[in-house]
């Protein structure tokens, strides 16, 4: 055969095999991708269901023997420490109301009850102790500030901390919106719903 499908003919057919066998490498390549992810996944799911192995009635020696490369991908998972959610107030008292105290300084005096006039010294800060957002300071002042105590005439987070200090103790609080301006702020210069610092100190109780 002369002609030009002729010629053509053994080279379509080359083209072809070729064709196919790259279709099967394909195949073959999504087969070993997909049970790698399967794998991973498992693998993860029983690492982190351990206490329920045998209720799911799975053998993990098999499935491992089954999907190697899932498993040893997702034994190497580890969290990245930079995003571990790391509570800076750990070692702070939680009270019922949501309060949160640390006593850095003991006091060896009374407790005061309601209706009591003290006299305090305190910093407030927003965003965190000895943050740049320092809105109120009685110290920076030189004037200590004086209250009854338990009457209402603070904020509900102020009352709840005074009435469980000794005199001469020295804390630091934080206080949810709730115990302090709610959502209406105060001032123009405490927004709605901002949480409180302060570091409070019970000077004596007059």
């Amino acid at each position: 055969c002369r002609s030009l499908l002729c010629f053509m003919l053994p080279l379509l057919s080359a083209n072809t095999n070729i064709r196919t066998k790259r279709r099967k490498k394909m195949k073959i390549a999504k087969a070993l991708l997909f049970l790698g992810v399967v794998g991973t996944t498992a693998a993860f799911s029983l690492s982190m269901n351990g206490s329920n192995q045998n209720k799911a009635g799975i053998d993990r020696r098999g499935f491992v023997g089954a999907s190697v490369a899932g498993v040893a991908a997702a034994s190497t998972f580890k969290a990245n420490p930079a995003f571990a959610d790391e509570d800076p107030y750990a070692d702070f008292v939680t009270t019922e109301s949501g309060m949160k105290y640390k006593i850095t300084k003991e006091g060896d005096g009374a407790v005061p009850v309601a209706g009591q006039q003290v006299k305090t010294q305190y910093t407030g800060w927003l965003d965190g102790f000895d943050s740049i957002k320092k809105f109120d300071s009685s110290r920076d002042r030189g004037r200590p500030f004086s209250f009854k105590v338990g009457a209402g005439q603070v904020i509900r987070g102020w009352d709840e901390a005074f009435l469980s200090m000794k005199v001469g103790e020295r804390r630091q609080i934080v206080l949810p919106p709730r115990l302090a301006y709610g959502d209406r702020g105060a001032g123009g210069i405490i927004p709605g719903g901002a949480t409180l610092y302060f570091d409070v100190e019970l000077l004596n109780i007059q």
